[in-house]
């Protein structure tokens, strides 16, 4: 029995010291929170704090600390820019309310100084800040547990969430300070010379007073004679003095010119009739709601949008709303509703932008829409029937949308029949690149840029080589597509066009793309690519001459490796290449290529404004500016 107990005991024991270690555990692992204030912005801001320039008096912050090095200074990186923006901003608005009841701004003025030399660095460096955000949400999983994970992600996306709305604001911020700076000197000018003026009227008042007293005492004492030299050297010196002083000036003030303008106004709708007052009033209200539509499309609020689209009295106001919609990708059930309840003005517009958004849950609004009447309608239904990529969509663009006997209805159906990236599709979009009608050719190599697969972007290189007048469109298009696909494709162009006006125009949309780094080219005609830096590694893919693939490596010892008669000593290159493998579930493969097999071509920018870049062969040392190829040597091709 006894020793029963005490087992029993230790059982206790084990399973109270297992929970307190897990209950450790969790408290080390939580993130904590802290109060966030003015002075940890900077410490040169400590006078401001807790006064109406302070953007945390009234909205105490708590910033999250998750116990993550790599988090923590993001996080505080993020909270310096935006504090300091609220900051400037809220030193603006101050200024401005200032000046409009007459107020004095020198409080203003001066915290307008202490930060504007901060906000160009700041708002340079906004879009690294986002960008940092949006990677290190991608690997919160991977880094936190449990609760962590749900606590900063909320913490980066609210964070990337605030620096999108100051970011649009912050030009006008700038904007703001530096007026309010130049009023600041203004200011100080103005200061020092009225300071001036009441010194000189000081001074001539003295004067004014030793003579009058001097006089005084010429005429009551009998030794006045004496008494006089004193008088003549102060009218001396009195000749010698400047006088500066302003001349006051009345100006007759007749009227407001706001009345004036009001009454020629006035004057002028008295001799309109009343059919006409109607009509401007009609034409002001659309400008009004144009303007308006425009101000919200700006700042990317859908949901004055969404309420103009429903509630705004004038059709074509309510059009560009829907427009504005299409193009922000938000807005669905309103763009339905307004489909459902509004009228023929609005309708297409609704349409139109439905289709920009392309949601799947548009499906049976894309359907009805391919049997209305207007072609427009029509053609927009089954682009985004295509964008639904739903494969009952797909069907009725191969069976009634190709065969439409409206130009814009057929270009349309391509355009959607590309966002279902099917393979056996590029026989049809080669069929199409034949007809004789242009807007055709021109949606084709569109949709084949959108496919975006290997084979139609082989399509739209063989374009560039055969059809001239469409080979800047056919390089325009590929250059809108993201995938490092289109960027090996530009390469492969250049490569292979003696044309310095092609060459010049890829180089530009190298340029765009930021496709900075290290491009292999396959010289042999046929090898493989390794899964190791051995020559008798399992093959991953099958390679050929003037492939293109990105550099992603090298090995740091060398190999010697037997080619033909000669055996050579150099390193295996790691490269990431298009998968030639039928039916091969990823797009890329990554594997070895010994070096003498290959060229390598460096894209990399010139200059610290990055406008400028340099296309070179590695090898042979040789290198074109990518904007003026004119003056330079080709690197490879004109080897």
């Amino acid at each position: 029995m006894e020793a029963g107990y005490h087992n029993f005991k230790k059982g206790q024991d084990i399973i109270l010291l297992t929970g307190l270690t897990l209950f450790l555990s969790l408290i080390v692992n939580c993130s904590t929170s802290k109060p966030y204030q003015l002075t940890d912005v900077a410490p040169k801001l400590r006078a401001y704090q807790g006064t109406d320039l302070d953007p945390y008096k009234n909205n105490p912050l708590q910033i999250t600390e998750t116990k993550n090095r790599k988090y923590d200074d993001l996080i505080k990186e993020a909270h310096t820019a935006l504090s300091t923006l609220e900051f400037a901003e809220a030193v603006a608005i101050r200024a401005d309310s200032k000046k409009t009841v007459g107020e004095a701004v020198q409080k203003e003025m001066e915290a307008a100084a202490i930060v504007e030399d901060d906000l160009p660095k700041i708002v340079a460096n906004l879009p690294d800040i986002q960008t940092k955000i949006s990677e290190l949400i991608k690997d919160v999983p991977n880094d936190f547990d449990g609760p962590m994970i749900g606590r900063v992600t909320r913490e980066l996306g609210e964070l990337s969430t605030s620096l999108n709305t100051l970011s649009v604001r912050a030009p006008a911020i700038q904007s703001s300070l530096r007026n309010l700076r130049a009023d600041a000197n203004n200011y100080a000018d103005s200061r020092s010379l009225t300071k001036n003026e009441d010194l000189l009227q000081e001074s001539g008042e003295n004067k004014k007073e030793e003579n009058s007293t001097l006089e005084s005492n010429t005429n009551g004492n009998e030794d006045s004679e004496k008494k006089v030299e004193p008088v003549q050297t102060s009218k001396k010196e009195k000749k010698d003095e400047i006088s500066i002083k302003r001349v006051n000036r009345k100006t007759k003030v007749t009227g407001k010119a706001n009345e004036m303008i009001d009454s020629e106004i006035r004057k002028q709708e008295d001799n309109l009739s009343e059919e006409e007052k109607k009509d401007i009033e009609y034409t002001e209200q659309i400008k009004k709601g144009l303007v308006q539509v425009f101000q919200q499309e700006y700042f990317k609020n859908h949901r004055s949008l969404e309420k103009i689209l429903s509630s705004h009295p004038i059709p074509r106001v309510r059009a560009a709303a829907a427009l504005a919609l299409g193009r922000l990708r938000a807005g669905r059930v309103a763009l339905q509703t307004a489909i459902d309840k509004d009228g023929y003005q609005v309708r297409p517009s609704a349409y139109k932008a439905l289709s920009e958004i392309g949601d799947k849950r548009s499906l049976s609004y894309f359907i009805a829409g391919t049997k209305a009447e207007d072609p427009e309608v029509i053609a927009v239904s089954y682009e985004g029937l295509g964008k639904t990529k739903d494969p009952a969509g797909r069907e009725m663009i191969l069976s009634s949308g190709l065969n439409s006997e409206y130009i814009i209805i057929v270009c349309s159906s391509l355009r959607g029949l590309a966002y279902n990236h099917v393979p056996a599709d590029i026989e049809i979009y080669e069929r199409f690149l034949k007809s004789e009608e242009p807007e055709i050719k021109e949606a084709v190599i569109e949709s084949l840029a959108i496919h975006g697969t290997r084979d139609s972007l082989r399509v739209l290189e063989r374009v560039v080589r055969e059809e001239p007048s469409l080979s800047l469109l056919a390089i325009e298009k590929i250059e809108k597509n993201p995938n490092l696909s289109a960027t090996l494709a530009l390469i492969r162009i250049n490569e292979n066009t003696q044309d310095e006006r092609i060459a010049k125009r890829i180089g530009e949309a190298l340029l765009r793309r930021k496709a900075f780094g290290r491009y292999a080219i396959i010289l042999i005609e046929d090898d493989f690519l390794r899964q190791e830096p051995n020559e008798r590694s399992k093959p991953v893919s099958y390679i050929k001459a003037k492939e293109i693939g990105f550099v992603l490596g090298e090995t740091k010892k060398e190999f010697a490796v037997r080619i033909g008669e000669d055996i050579l000593t150099d390193k295996y290159i790691q490269l990431k290449m298009e998968s030639t493998l039928p039916g091969a579930r990823e797009s890329f493969v990554t594997g070895w290529v010994f070096y003498p097999k290959l060229d390598i071509i460096e894209v990399k920018k010139i200059g610290s404004d990055g406008k400028e870049g340099k296309y070179s062969n590695v090898k042979k040392g040789k290198h074109s500016n990518l904007f003026n190829p004119e003056s330079d040597t080709k690197s490879i091709r004109k080897d």
